[in-house]
């Protein structure tokens, strides 16, 4: 029996802590943060048997990832998956019915009670190899506050309903090996006297001779543990330390555990860990404990993704301009895995330390990091296991490996007639995220005018799964210029309501600070109830954002002259005026989904740029589009390809290239790429034919409006991300059905 649990992500910006259980039979997930998924499929985890979930909050940075893993899981065939959480789970996987369309995908929710006066902790799960146990408590109602990452606070009476769940990891005691050549000196035939044996019970031979089991078997291996504690907040501390579901497992008053813990999973930040109780309960669980930090905030904050990242180093060496640097981000960690200690070891005071030790030599307290696997069993093995542990990216060889590249870039071709704005693009995958490629998602930079001094806002067009953490990459890791692109964010636009374009709007929100103005969200009215159903369920969320239809910005839509649609659409469009000096904005309707629109903005000086969501080829987009500075334009398929792009209702690239003609733009950027691409798509020769200037769009490229002309950077992009990498080839086969 072999039993592992992994930690996949701990909490950074970028991701949240996220466990992977391992057993010979099944695999379960602790917590799905955003981009989980991607990371999975990066480093080869394997999720094929996966079938149960256990949620420790219902929160962003728990479920952001679930949604689109249980679209991926479905596609592959599985029947169904098993979610376990607190209270109002089942509300929760029942809100995600405005997108998550699986009818033959059975999606079961098991919530976790409230303890109240239990002796007894509850098993949730059991199977031959391990038994899954929870333990939920709620926040104190005392006048507690719990403190964000913007040093806002909550009132206690907004997060009355703040349940988290602990939960507990048993094995299964093992049988002790049978000793074969053993029993046959004790002259016991071979066949069932042996699993007799085995299975602990002593046999009568025919000559009359009992032969005991433990004459021949090894003594049992006893049962032991792991526990993840979730403790969000200071205020659930009181509640978590006195649960007494988790006294089979403490040394209390001198007594031994039941079950020993072999090692805890603490997924509560620094503030949690340093509070006194805490630390006394954690070494309440033997001195044999392993304490491993997920919520530390000195915990790994260096992309997970880790061929993303190599790349973007490599395009930065030759592109500064263009693409954004990871190095300040990456040289924060150490040059090693598994090598960085913790910084406070002694003030968190979790184990017995003697005042001769230093704090390197704490060696049950442990910071946690991505790929870090802990072995519960067998007990040979038991144990870290740092093998799948990634090093610190080596800059200086990056840097030697791209010179030629930089001799070949010539001076951007730059021009002063258009908006001095930027664009960078955060996703330009579709469906799934692959290893190079998130999904869709692009963030504007705009020029405002706020009382009289000269400012800038932001405005999204589509929202993919772990667009925060590509904020978070594009700031350089420089968390007040993260926090600025997050709260100077003044719209999201999502152009329909599949998955892919807007499951990252849950993160996004829940880290905007409380002090500015709710963020405007335009998009289909179905995507209005999904969201308006989750924060009634997160109250971390509610309030955060008002909501318009698309539909209100459709001069060709009959509801558009109803006269409170008018009115609303007039007040929202004098609003975008006045933050973001936009004096036109118009959805036009394209063929793919129920609801699928393209957008239209014009600006005060009269720029106009265009992106068309996903759709196939629309006359309405060129004409409305025609002579703008920039078209953004989907362009899934290549163009052998155009029977799947009329079936999946996509474009090709050359049928993205005869609209961008059509609407006479300056500036052609193709993105949305098929996963079948998982580096560059192939342009064909009406890229060659095509007075246009196109751009084939890449995560993290960053240009400035007047910096659109690149005439190299296709050519070295192309050459990095050379199509024989044997390793990219994974994701092909995988998302080939899923555009």
């Amino acid at each position: 029996m072999v039993v592992q649990m992994q930690v996949l992500s701990v909490d950074s910006v970028e991701t949240a802590p996220s466990l992977l259980l391992s057993t010979e039979a099944r695999r379960f997930l602790f917590n799905v943060s955003d981009g989980t998924q991607r990371l999975c499929m990066e480093h080869h985890v394997r999720l094929a048997k996966l079938q149960h979930v256990f949620l420790t909050e219902l929160r962003p940075y728990t479920v952001g990832g679930l949604p689109g893993m249980v679209l991926t899981i479905s596609d592959t065939g599985k029947p169904g998956l098993h979610v376990y959480g607190p209270p109002r789970t089942d509300r929760y996987l029942k809100a995600t019915r405005h997108f998550l369309h699986r009818p033959d995908f059975a999606l079961k929710a098991s919530e976790v009670l409230l303890s109240g006066t239990k002796k007894e902790i509850k098993s949730y799960y059991e199977d031959d190899e391990v038994v899954v146990y929870a333990v939920a408590v709620l926040k104190s109602r005392l006048g507690a506050k719990r403190k964000l990452d913007n040093n806002q606070f909550l009132p206690d009476s907004e997060e009355q309903s703040h349940v988290s769940v602990s939960y507990v990891v048993e094995t299964r005691r093992q049988r002790g090996k049978f000793l074969v050549e053993k029993a046959i000196a004790l002259g016991v035939p071979k066949g069932k006297l042996f699993g007799q044996l085995h299975q602990g019970k002593d046999v009568t031979l025919d000559n009359g001779n009992v032969v005991k089991s433990s004459d021949c078997v090894l003594p049992s291996m006893p049962a032991v543990a792991c526990v993840v504690v979730s403790c969000p907040t200071t205020a659930h501390v009181d509640a978590l330390v006195n649960s007494i579901e988790f006294d089979r497992y403490r040394e209390i008053n001198g007594k031994t555990a039941q079950v020993q813990v072999q090692v805890v999973f603490h997924l509560g930040r620094t503030d949690v860990l340093k509070q006194p109780k805490y630390a006394a309960w954690s070494r309440s669980f033997g001195a044999q404990a392993r304490h491993v930090l997920l919520g530390h905030e000195a915990c790994a904050q260096k992309t997970v993704y880790r061929a993303s990242a190599k790349l973007q180093a490599q395009l930065h060496a030759v592109f500064p301009h263009a693409f954004p640097s990871n190095e300040t981000q990456e040289l924060r960690d150490a040059a090693e895995p598994f090598s960085r200690p913790v910084p406070d070891a002694k003030s968190l005071n979790f184990t017995e330390i003697s005042s001769n030790e230093s704090e390197s030599a704490v060696s049950n307290l442990v910071l946690g990091e991505s790929m870090l696997s802990f072995i519960l069993a067998p007990q040979a093995r038991r144990g870290f296991d740092i093998s799948n542990c990634w090093q610190r990216l080596d800059f200086n060889t990056i840097r030697q490996s791209v010179p030629s590249l930089v001799e070949t870039v010539t001076n951007t071709l730059g021009t002063d007639d258009v908006l001095n704005g930027r664009i960078t693009f955060l996703g330009t995958g579709c469906a799934i995220p692959s290893k190079y490629r998130n999904v869709t998602g692009m963030y504007l930079e705009l020029p405002t005018e706020v009382k009289g001094n000269d400012q800038w806002a932001g405005l999204m067009l589509d929202c993919g799964e772990g667009s925060t953490g590509q904020l978070y990459r594009y700031a350089e890791g420089d968390k007040k210029r993260f926090q600025e692109l997050i709260d100077r964010l003044k719209c999201v636009w999502i152009s329909h309501n599949h998955a892919d374009h807007h499951l990252g709007l849950l993160r996004l929100l829940s880290c905007r600070a409380s002090s500015v103005e709710p963020l405007l969200v335009i998009g289909p009215t179905s995507l209005r109830y999904w969201l308006d159903e989750y924060s009634a369920l997160d109250p971390t969320v509610s309030g955060l954002y008002t909501f318009a239809e698309n539909h209100s910005f459709d001069e060709s839509d009959s509801r558009f002259q109803d006269d409170k649609i008018y009115m609303e659409s007039a007040r929202v469009r004098a609003w975008l005026r006045e933050m973001l000096n936009i004096t036109q904005f118009e959805c036009v309707p394209v063929k793919h989904s129920r609801q699928s629109y393209a957008v239209v903005v014009t600006f005060n000086d009269g720029a106009k740029l265009a992106f068309s969501g996903d759709c196939r080829p629309s006359e309405k987009l060129a004409e409305k589009a025609k002579g703008a500075f920039l078209l953004v334009h989907e362009a899934t398929f290549e163009d052998e390809m155009v029977k799947e792009a009329k079936d999946k209702a996509h474009c090709t690239i050359q049928e993205a290239i005869q609209v961008g003609r059509q609407a006479n733009v300056r500036n052609l950027v193709l993105t949305h790429f098929s996963q079948r691409y998982p580096k560059m798509a192939v342009l064909s020769s009406a890229f060659e034919q095509n007075p246009l200037n196109i751009l084939t769009a890449i995560d993290l490229l960053s240009l400035r409006f007047r910096e659109l002309q690149q005439p190299q950077l296709m050519d070295v992009c192309t050459r990095l991300l050379d199509f024989s990498d044997e390793e990219a080839d994974g994701a092909m086969s995988h998302s080939a059905s899923k555009e």
